[in-house]
């Protein structure tokens, strides 16, 4: 019997920045061990042990000289790539494994062993760029992901749903004049990394295949679902992915050091049960999530379990809770119809 979700994860992760205080703190990998300890969760899962990437895989979405300048911090002490982002003596070689590990995952999705996983990879990477490591992010997971999905499956139709409370810099230049990759980011703005402007829609090719969702402070469960339902939903209707790609903060929890944004666990069960509804119903089911920020503790493992349980078919929504959501007045959200402005001239669906 396949199981209902594959998750990696593994304390190697733990090693990077090990022995040193950050906000980005192998104490987040304890948060998630602890999560999947949950009697909630025993025996829908299955563990995916983690391959590390090779720098040629890496080099799909980084330049040499940037993944020269990571692996030359192999085995020194603290080296800094900016204020906020670090290194340490084995750092390079777990980045190279959070990547691989959602390889990994993808490996097992697409040869149908479950259609669902999660990725508790670390560092995160949604922030980094080609040449540079930036907001705690050395490689970039989500990226690399959708690469590997391009160079070893031939997918030609990815959509990555970012519900990071920052927006996600790295992955959408990556793909900003390409047609193959949809990527729709919710975030706080303004805010770091000062990115995802609302008429930021792609060049090229890629005009149209970028949306961003730019939001104030204080945005709370009924805003996200709303967002998601009404605009994503239609999206994927019509783009019709292969696959769903989830870069996962859980920075919009309403206690996060780093953000404004008031999502609470039953927030993030309805955006994950809304992402699973758009999964089955545009690509088979398929859908990946890949953890990116989140600094509370408390609300890796809150809203990390109401996540887990959703993926594992073990709801504990009220459905009233999510009807009234899907018959809601798209117009609540002002920013929707700002959207639906700037991106109806690509999207029938949004006319």
């Amino acid at each position: 019997m396949k199981p209902v979700l594959l998750v990696v994860k593994d304390q190697r992760f733990a090693q990077h920045l090990e022995g040193v205080f950050h906000l980005e703190s192998p104490k987040r990998i304890l948060a998630f061990e602890t999560i999947m300890q949950h009697s909630s969760l025993a025996g829908k899962w299955a563990e995916v042990r983690p391959r590390p990437a090779t720098p040629s895989e890496i080099a799909w979405v980084h330049s040499a000289e940037y993944i020269r300048q990571v692996q030359e911090t192999s085995g020194k002490g603290l080296y800094s790539f900016d204020i906020d982002t670090q290194a340490t003596a084995r750092s390079y070689d777990i980045a190279l494994l959070s990547a691989g590990g959602v390889f990994t995952l993808l490996d097992k999705i697409h040869n149908n062993e479950s259609k669902r996983g999660f990725a508790f990879v670390r560092p995160p990477g949604h922030h980094a760029e080609r040449e540079r490591a930036m907001g705690f992010c050395i490689f970039n997971n989500v990226a690399l992901g959708a690469r590997y999905l391009q160079e070893c499956y031939g997918v030609e139709r990815i959509m990555i749903v970012d519900i990071d409370a920052h927006h996600g810099n790295g992955i959408q230049d990556t793909f900003y004049d390409s047609d193959k990759v949809l990527y729709v980011s919710m975030h706080q703005f303004p805010g770091f990394p000062g990115t995802g402007k609302l008429g930021d829609v792609g060049i090229g090719k890629g005009e149209g295949f970028t949306v961003n969702i730019p939001l104030g402070k204080g945005r709370g469960d009924r805003d996200f679902a709303r967002i998601v339902w009404h605009l994503v939903y239609p999206l994927a209707c019509e783009y019709q992915p292969e696959i769903l790609l989830i870069p996962c903060g859980f920075d919009l929890y309403l206690y996060d050091r780093l953000a404004g944004m008031r999502c609470t666990p039953d927030g993030y069960a309805l955006l994950t049960r809304f992402l699973i509804e758009i999964a089955e119903a545009t690509c088979k089911g398929r859908i990946a999530f890949i953890a990116e920020g989140g600094y509370s503790l408390k609300g890796i493992r809150e809203c990390g379990r109401r996540i887990m349980e959703e993926l594992c078919d073990m709801s504990t929504l009220n459905e009233k809770a999510s009807d009234k959501i899907k018959t809601s007045n798209r117009s609540r959200i002002f920013i929707l119809k700002k959207v639906f402005e700037v991106q109806k001239k690509y999207w029938q669906i949004l006319r």
